[in-house]
């Protein structure tokens, strides 16, 4: 059964009414997972996989949340692909090449401090068009690669335009299978073709699903059904971290679903609360929410910075010098990423709006 309400809820705005809280706690919380990793594997000689877990399940949860929310503000019918790429862009595209371009100009006055970053006219060309690319790297930003995948859902979603909502999640998760599939098949793909039929496709799949459930009214405020959830989402979650995860390129199948189905669940839990009417109302946690993007694009500079200088005054592999730069490092990630939504973000957010109620007739 369709939900009777009309109105849809909104994501573009710190300020938004409407909005499902859960989906902003969510954005909170899949930004501070990624922020915490960077902080704590940054130092360490070797990769440790349970942070890389920890780490690429919050993106996990970011794809999840966007392939419901391209889904839910797409609405029931056909869409004008235009209007709606031109405002995931105004969207995406301000922070994110001044995210690119801060770290061009960084690796550009001072190229010893970057190991990998090597910046040159088509990597940075690229990067600022969302093209992956191994040789020259793009994107340039460490995080970026994240923003590619974002652009091409983006863009596939957008040419299913002229179907229905159902029709339109159907042949887009059609097509993302198949892509998924033949990648799997390849031998030895190329960086663009490995990229392109990846299995981090199949999140953005599995938040269409989950927006189709909540549009036709299938979460219900079940208690039952919630505990079921918390416990087979905290079983899932265990078994994620027991299996073995060793190359850090690249996750095996069984795994990366299991991750894919793990972040579906967390969605679905914080819907089910929300409908229940049990979410409590944190204004702290709901405007980190709101300023995620900043800080999952940002937060990177100031970590870097602080362990570069730790190293320097501190023997970081000393537990008490570990976690006291670790505390300062996630305090600066976190402010810096507050800093850069508000001087850079919320600006373009804030015309975007003023735009739309100007469009409309008095």
């Amino acid at each position: 059964m369709r939900q009777t309400n009309p109105a849809l809820p909104r994501f573009e705005t710190a300020n938004s009414h409407g909005e499902l809280v859960s989906i902003q706690y969510l954005r909170a919380f899949a930004a501070l997972s990624v922020l915490v990793t960077h902080v704590l594997q940054w130092p360490l000689g070797e990769l440790n996989f349970a942070m890389l877990k920890t780490g690429r399940l919050g993106v996990e949860v970011f794809f999840v949340i966007s392939g419901f929310i391209m889904t839910m503000i797409a609405g029931d019918g056909a869409f004008r692909p235009q209007r709606f790429l031109g405002r995931r862009a105004w969207r995406i595209v301000p922070a994110y090449w001044a995210a690119t371009l801060l770290v061009t100009a960084l690796a550009l006055a001072m190229p010893s401090q970057f190991r990998t970053t090597v910046p040159t006219i088509e990597g940075l060309i690229k990067s600022l068009l969302f093209i992956p690319s191994l040789d020259p790297k793009a994107p340039l930003l460490l995080l970026g690669w994240t923003l590619d995948y974002e652009a091409f859902f983006y863009v596939v979603f957008a040419s299913l335009f002229f179907l229905g909502s159902e029709l339109r999640t159907l042949v887009l998760c059609a097509l993302f299978a198949a892509l998924v599939a033949i990648g799997i098949s390849l031998q030895n793909p190329s960086h663009v073709e490995a990229f392109y039929t990846s299995m981090s496709l199949l999140g953005f799949c599995a938040g269409t699903v989950v927006a189709q459930l909540y549009r036709h009214g299938w979460l219900k405020p079940d208690s039952e059904v919630t505990h079921a959830l918390i416990g087979a989402t905290l079983v899932l979650l265990a078994a994620f971290y027991l299996v073995p995860w060793d190359n850090a390129d690249r996750a095996p199948l069984p795994v990366h679903l299991l991750m894919t189905v793990i972040a579906v669940g967390i969605v679905l839990l914080g819907l089910q609360i929300e409908i229940a009417g049990r979410l409590p109302r944190l204004a702290t946690l709901k405007y980190l929410g709101d300023t995620s993007y900043s800080l999952y694009l940002f937060h990177i500079f100031p970590v870097a910075a602080i362990w570069a200088l730790g190293r320097r005054l501190f023997d970081v592999q000393q537990p008490f010098a570990y976690v006291a730069c670790s505390l300062v490092a996630i305090v600066a990630g976190v402010s810096f990423g507050l800093i850069c939504h508000h001087l850079i973000e919320r600006p373009f957010l804030d015309a975007s709006r003023r735009w739309r109620r100007a469009a409309v007739p008095a």
